[in-house]
Formats: structure tokens, C-alpha cells, sequence
């Protein structure tokens, strides 16, 4: 299936490319069509996920049926953010989608947050869509194989704009598209937004209205705001600097751009100061945060991008060094740095200064952190990811040089008369002494005491691709046979795979999710409930594949207001999920949980009993758990220290904090309640024999709306952060729905450009049409 889905949607790419951009030859559209394969091949031909599967088994209940299933030790702990954030992100949209509604909330972590207002599950961009006709997981090996697709074609296409020949062209897709950030970020949200950078230069430099518009809005629509701002910056200054033309087309495509995308950029900016990461960002503590780098950590971070031996090693006396490496390779390297030295253009020392500027960013180097710290927007960004544009910057650079090589051959060849002419010899030399100083460099740090010499998971032959492969890219360029580049794009592809083709692994599809019997029990329970892991079974995230609603959660974005009630809980982990040790913790009560997964143990906690077990683990049920909503018998109102309050409270059916009136104390109700979930609302049938609050454990992120007997009511916010409305004496109807009006109106100004658009270039159409279809005016005589 994804090889079917890739092949469709690559073939109708390039073909659009082709017809609307610039004209390919065979060789170059069949090149760029199975480039993906050099890292996506093997999960593409035969079916398998190219993504973290394997992580979800670590703990229980999947880790005793690991042997069942052929499942050995984790690949890459690195990515754990794909296994409990991008996977179960992609299964909400796509079971929004399924059951007909609009990707909004999702239900199944942090007892529902917002979906796409989040931003990174990317909802409406049109290739998350087409992921979305196949299974979640299985699906990132189709958004992988898109993402190094996106990054070539575009890195391509660029490089033809500059009157590179398509050889020299490929050689900027291979290396931008292998570079090491991309490889590793392939899954990521952020690889795919990278991607388009190419893209966006493209429609700057051409001042493409139509091209430009598109770059943009699917840069937007990828959902990682802080690499659309770097993408647009560097665009922005590419113009500024090289092109300075055509003001209005490229000010129009940003404006468009922004009203195509409304539907997805107003909901996330209405979200987005909910979260305790953007309070986090805006703090005074983050943004006094001194970002730059020692010395020592700098030189350390460069020479990572330049010597890939040292990826993922550490280096005694440094801080963690990031993964978003900027390396494409000794070859590519080379070449860049023979494009620096030998070609005099503007554009060649844009993209030089852009590597540089890339390169140091990357390194936290203080004289470029500093100033960028001090800027609006930048100053909450993380900017090291400049390192996307540095890799780009050297790929391009390195197309440019084998262009260069090119004309010295075509000089060679007009130049002759009689005997044969001397071939430049610059380039061999240069790319001798790149090989010279690469073989230097690695002797030395493969000495080095202050290296982690530890053996990798993967790569473990990347000294030899990087020696061999520039030895053998020298040869090449020495000699300069007929096709050189496309020999040259065969040796960048094998170093790269050799490099960093084991970053992301392939896994039998069959060891995503699969159905795992103590949960079976749970389909049948027909009223809301939610589940929680006992410490770090059933890691979060994983309860999303198994439509299950978690109270654990690790996401971009996290409610501020849950995010205080965790010391009633749960343990905050730092860059990781609040774990649950203690379940007799009277508040699980509230939050609605059920049932808990944890390890085959002895006698369950107090309030708790057995009703599953398998090898290694049981399920547990909570005989005090609270309806989803309830009346409770009393309510606090207006109380100003509720979070110290409820931590002392032992029965919350007992009492609510109502943040309404106050302060005061007061009988609420009695009355009863049923409930009914549906995708994004709430039915409640509610019997009141007084006047009362109907308290619910929903987030109460804002968009949420009450209707009792069809009329709207405002909601209020009990226990510090969820949804409770006040209902009347009597038996009544309440629904709850979560649909914002920043949705809303984003929805509309979307639509309404798109429909603008459309009629537009129909009545452009429709006016060529008769324009051609019309007789030509008779000539006077």
C-alpha cells in the first residue's frame, strides 16, 4: 500500500513539475522518482514501517510478547518523539476523519487536547490527507519516502533555476535530501517544512505569484511554525539580496498564503498561550537564557558536521550535542568548498555566507546566537536549525562546482586543435586536499580520548564512506568521463546510505499495534472512561493506536491549567510524560480512570481489583472512579487557592472548585447524569432536583461550548482547569461541543480564498479561450 501511494502521488508531482515548473527529461524524472528508495526502499517494496515501532515495547503489556512476535532490542532511542507524538497524532486524524469530522480534538491523551490547533499534525496539508488512507503507522513510510522527494525535487529544481545542467542538479537533490538532518528529521514535521525551502527560493527568485503561494501555504500547512518562520527569513533575504524584483507577486503570495492557511494558523495561535510551553518560552527565565555556546562546545558542533564520525558520540567537556547535524558528506563537501574558492558569483557567496551563517548557528557560536535572541519571534525559536539551511547552502554550492566542471570540459573540448588540450587540474587538487584534510581529521578523533569511542547502532562504516567515497569522487572528476555527475550522484547516494541509512528502521508491519488480549475486555464498556499506565507501562501515546483514552501524555503543546493539577497525580518529567506511580491518588478518581496497565504484581492497591491478566501484566480496576461528568454534592466558589485546597481533598464527589461567583460554599444539586461520547461533543442527560453544576473532566481548552435543551449557556472552569456548566431544576438535555471560533473563522477565510482563487484563474481561462477562439480583426487597406 504505501508503495502504491508513494508511486501515484510522486508520478503526479513530477509530472506537475514538468508541466508547470520545468520541463524534465526521462532520466531525471526516473532518477528523482527512486532517490527515496535509497533510504525508504526496503519498508516501500515490501510493505514494511519505516518508523520507531519497535519502541512501544519496551514495557508492558507488549514486552512479554515480544518473542511471540520476533521483536528484539529498540533502534534508535532518539526518536521517541515519533512513537508518542507524530504516530498517534496521524491515528487521531485519521479516526476524525473516518468518522466524518473535522480533525479538532483528540480524546485519547492528556484526557483530550487539542488536535489540530496543535499545529504538528498537520491535518490539512494535502500529504497528511493522502496518509490518511493508510493505516497510521504504515503510513510514515509514505511520508518519509514524500519528505526526501519534496527536499530533492526542490533542491533540483533550484539548482536548474542557477543554469546547472541536470547532473549537476541531481547532485543538490542527493545532497540535500540525504543530509544528515533531513535523514534523521525525515518523520518529523519539521523535515518535511524544511523541505520546501528549495521551494520557496524557487517562487522568490521568479517571482512566481502561483509558485510562491504554493511553497508558502504548504510550508505553513506542515505545521512547524518555528521552521516556517527560518524558511520565510531566509527566502525573505535571498530576495532582498539577489533578486529585488517583482515586490507586489511575492508580498501577494505571503498574503495569500496566510489567508489559504487561516483554518490552520488562527486555531493554533488561539491555542498556543493555553500552553505551559509558550509560558514556558515567554518566561523571563527562557528568555534571559544565555543560548550561545563555549568555544569548545562550538568547535565541537562544527566539527560533527564535518567529520559524521562524531554523530550521536559524546565529546568529554561538551554539553549534548544536537542531533540536527548539518553533514551531506565528505563529496558534497568537497565540492562545496571547491565552489566557494573557484566560482565568483552573487549567488555563490550567498549560499556561502548562508553555510557559514548555517554552520555557526548550528554551533551556538555567541556573536550570531545573541543578536537573534534579542529579535521578535527568533527570541522563542530555536535557531540551530539554521543547520537545514546550511546543508542546502552547501549542496546547491556543490552543484554549482560540478556545473563548473562541466564548462572547463566544454572549454577543453572547443579548445581543441590538433593535439589534445590539458584538462583544468583545480578541482582534483582541491578535492584532494578536502580528501587529505577529511583522512587528517578522522586519524586524529579516532584517537582522541576526549571521544566516546562506543560502538553505534548504525554507521558504524562512515570513516570508510567518507575516505573511500571522496577518494573515489576525486577520481571521477580527475578523469571526467562523458557522465561524470551521474557518477557522482551514484557515489554521494552510496555514502549517504552507508552513512546514515541506518537511522530510521524498517519493521514488519505486523509489529505495529497489534492486538493485545488484556485490552480486549475493554471494548466492551460502553460509557466514557479513561485508562492510565502504573510508572512506564503502556507508554503514552500508545493508548491512541488502541483508541484508548490516557490521562499521561507527551506532547508540543500542553494545557497549562493540567498541567498544574499533575502534584494531585502524577510526577512532571522534564522532555517526557508525567508518569503515575501512586494509584491510589484520589484524583485519578476525577480524571475519570478506570483501569490502569501494570506489571504482573501482587495484591492490587487499595480502591483497586484484578479483572485482566496475561504474562507480565494485569489490568486493574478502580472501584472509586467518577463518572466523566457528575454532580458533585458541594462546590467551592471562587476560591482562590483551589489547587492547594483539592490537594487535600480525598473524595472530589464530595466537593468541586467552581472559579465562578464566590467566594462561597454551597449544596449543588443532587442530581444525576448520563453521558454520551461522540468524535468532538459530549450528550449529557441530566435530572436535577435542584439547580446545580454539572462538573466534567474534559480539558477546558477554549472552543469548548454548552447547549442545554438547544439554548447556548456559558461553561466554567472546575478544578482549576475543566469544562462545568450550570444546569436548572428539572430533567434537561446538555451538549457539549468543542468547536472554537478561531475555527471557525478560519475556516471561512480559507474557503473564501480558495473560491476567490479558483473563480479567478476560471475567468482567466475562459477569457484566453475566447481571446484565441475569436477572428482577427480585419487589416485597413
Amino acid at each position: 500500500m504505501p508503495l502504491l501511494a508513494y508511486a501515484l502521488t510522486a508520478l503526479a508531482t513530477l509530472a506537475l513539475v514538468h508541466r508547470r515548473v520545468l520541463p524534465l527529461s526521462r532520466l531525471a524524472a526516473i532518477l528523482l522518482f527512486f532517490l527515496p528508495f535509497a533510504f525508504v526502499g526496503a519498508a516501500l517494496l515490501t510493505g514494511g514501517v519505516y518508523g520507531p515501532v519497535d519502541h512501544p515495547w519496551q514495557t508492558v503489556p507488549l514486552s512479554w510478547m515480544r518473542d511471540a512476535y520476533g521483536v528484539g532490542e529498540t533502534h534508535n532511542g532518539a526518536l521517541s518523539d515519533i512513537y508518542m507524538q507524530m504516530i498517534p497524532w496521524r491515528k487521531a486524524v485519521h479516526w476524525s476523519l473516518a468518522h466524518g469530522e473535522w480533525p479538532l480534538w483528540s480524546p485519547f491523551t492528556f484526557s483530550g487536547e487539542v488536535l489540530a490547533a496543535a499545529s504538528q499534525s498537520a491535518p490539512y496539508h494535502p500529504l497528511t490527507l493522502l496518509a490518511c488512507l493508510l493505516p497510521p503507522a504504515l503510513s510514515f513510510t509514505f511520508t518519509a519516502a514524500m519528505t526526501h522527494l519534496i527536499a530533492a525535487v526542490g533542491a533540483f529544481l533550484f539548482a536548474r533555476e542557477l543554469a546547472c545542467r541536470e547532473g549537476a542538479a541531481l547532485v543538490a537533490g542527493v545532497g540535500f535530501a540525504f543530509a544528515a538532518n533531513m535523514a534523521f528529521f525525515a518523520l518529523w514535521p519539521l523535515g518535511l517544512a524544511w523541505a520546501w525551502l528549495p521551494w520557496c527560493l524557487l517562487g522568490a527568485r521568479r517571482g512566481s505569484l502561483p509558485l510562491l503561494t504554493s511553497a508558502f501555504t504548504l510550508l505553513l500547512l506542515t505545521g512547524h511554525p518555528e521552521t516556517a518562520l527560518h524558511v520565510v527569513t531566509v527566502s525573505a533575504v535571498y530576495w532582498l539580496v539577489i533578486v529585488r524584483r517583482r515586490t507586489l507577486a511575492v508580498v501577494g503570495a505571503g498574503l495569500l498564503a496566510l489567508a489559504l492557511s487561516a483554518i490552520h494558523l488562527l486555531p493554533m495561535l488561539e491555542a498556543l498561550p493555553q500552553t505551559m510551553e509558550d509560558a514556558y518560552r515567554e518566561s523571563e527565565a527562557f528568555l534571559s537564557l544565555d543560548r550561545s555556546a563555549p568555544p569548545r562546545d562550538v568547535v565541537a558542533r562544527i566539527a560533527t558536521d564535518a567529520f559524521p564520525y562524531l554523530f550521536f558520540r559524546r565529546i568529554e567537556g561538551t554539553r549534548l550535542i544536537p542531533y540536527d547535524s548539518a553533514a551531506v558528506g565528505s563529496i558534497v563537501l568537497a565540492l562545496a568548498v571547491f565552489g566557494v574558492l573557484r566560482i565568483r558569483s552573487r549567488e555563490s557567496c550567498f549560499f556561502a555566507g548562508l553555510a557559514v551563517f548555517g554552520l555557526l548557528a548550528r554551533g551556538g557560536f555567541e556573536p550570531i546566537v545573541r543578536p537573534l535572541q534579542k529579535l521578535p519571534l527568533f527570541s522563542v525559536a530555536l535557531n540551530e536549525r539554521f543547520s537545514f539551511a546550511a546543508a542546502f547552502a552547501l549542496a546547491l554550492l556543490a552543484a554549482l562546482a560540478v556545473e563548473r566542471c562541466h564548462r572547463e570540459n566544454d572549454t577543453v573540448s572547443a579548445a581543441r586543435s590538433g593535439r589534445p588540450a590539458r584538462r583544468p587540474a583545480r578541482s582534483p587538487v582541491l578535492l584532494l586536499a578536502v580528501l587529505a584534510a577529511i583522512v587528517a581529521g578522522n586519524l586524529y578523533l579516532l584517537q582522541a580520548s576526549f571521544v566516546d569511542h562506543a560502538p553505534l547502532q548504525w554507521g558504524q562504516y562512515k570513516i570508510a564512506a567518507e575516505i573511500a567515497g571522496l577518494a573515489l569522487a576525486a577520481a571521477v572528476v580527475a578523469r571526467r568521463p562523458k557522465h561524470f555527475a551521474i557518477v557522482l550522484v551514484a557515489l554521494v547516494v552510496a555514502q549517504r546510505v552507508v552513512e546514515e541509512g541506518g537511522i530510521i528502521k524498517t519493521f514488519d508491519a505486523k509489529i505495529a499495534y497489534p492486538p493485545i488480549p488484556i485490552l480486549e475486555p475493554l471494548k466492551e464498556v460502553r460509557e466514557p472512561f479513561r485508562i492510565t499506565g502504573h510508572g512506564n507501562a503502556f507508554i503514552p501515546g500508545t493508548s491512541t493506536l488502541y483508541e484508548l483514552e490516557d490521562v499521561r501524555g507527551y506532547q508540543a503543546m500542553t494545557f497549562l491549567r493540567y498541567r498544574a493539577t499533575y502534584p494531585l497525580w502524577s510526577i512532571h518529567q522534564p522532555v517526557w510524560y508525567n508518569r503515575v506511580d501512586d494509584l491510589t491518588r484520589p484524583f485519578l478518581s476525577f480524571l475519570n480512570v478506570r483501569y490502569a496497565i501494570t506489571w504482573d504484581r501482587g495484591v492490587p492497591p487499595p480502591g483497586w481489583r484484578e479483572v485482566a491478566r496475561q504474562k507480565g501484566a494485569v489490568v486493574l480496576e478502580n472501584l472509586n472512579v467518577l463518572p466523566r461528568a457528575f454532580v458533585p454534592r458541594t462546590v467551592r466558589l471562587g476560591s482562590r487557592n483551589a489547587l492547594e485546597e483539592m490537594q487535600q481533598e480525598s473524595d472530589f464527589a464530595q466537593r468541586a472548585w467552581i472559579e465562578a461567583g464566590g467566594p462561597a460554599d454551597a449544596v449543588n444539586g443532587p442530581g444525576r447524569v448520563t453521558i454520551r461520547e461522540h468524535v468532538r461533543e459530549y450528550d449529557l442527560d441530566a435530572t436535577m432536583e435542584r439547580a446545580g453544576w454539572v462538573v466534567t473532566s474534559i480539558p477546558a481548552w477554549k472552543g469548548w461550548r454548552a447547549y442545554v435543551d438547544g439554548k447556548r449557556v456559558e461553561t466554567q472552569i472546575a478544578n482549576h482547569a475543566f469544562v462545568a456548566v450550570h444546569v436548572e431544576e428539572g430533567r434537561h438535555r446538555v451538549r457539549l461541543s468543542y468547536w472554537p471560533r478561531s475555527f471557525v473563522i478560519g475556516r471561512g477565510i480559507s474557503a473564501a480564498t480558495l473560491a476567490g482563487l479558483l473563480l479567478s484563474y476560471s475567468a482567466v481561462q475562459l477569457f484566453r479561450k475566447r481571446r484565441l477562439a475569436s477572428p482577427p480583426a480585419q487589416l485597413n487597406r
